[in-house]
């Protein structure tokens, strides 16, 4: 972690903020909230973790993993919401197997020599 690393710094209450070169490589898309939810996203956008059941939500440049309540989903959306998001946070839909490696890292989850 640090300025010439993928993941430039990470904190348990804003989340990771990862490089312009790792936000390319993991080919991360999002989606932008807009209203005061709940929010229709991408069924993609669902991160399963063993028994977790999360979400990645981007705000001011940190990517974090949040809980939220699941209202209706269908095959290709999700209608969600939670006290972690507001309008204008970004929820992740593409990369999000990437960013959980990331996190892991970051918080000192993964072995080492393994942290890539």
């Amino acid at each position: 972690m640090g300025p010439d690393k993928g993941i430039l710094a990470a904190t348990e209450q804003d989340g990771i903020k990862l490089s312009p070169e790792a936000i390319k490589n993991f080919e991360l898309k999002s989606k932008v909230l807009v209203g005061s939810g709940p929010w229709t996203i991408p069924s993609t956008a669902r991160l399963l973790a063993g028994e977790e059941v999360n979400l990645f939500r981007m705000r001011d440049g940190f990517y974090k993993r949040i809980d939220f309540t699941l209202h209706r989903r269908n095959a290709e959306e999700l209608i969600v919401s939670s006290k972690e998001l507001k309008t204008g946070d970004s929820i992740i839909t593409n990369g999000i197997g990437f960013l959980r490696i990331a996190e892991i890292t970051a918080f000192g989850g993964a072995p080492e020599g393994h942290s890539h």
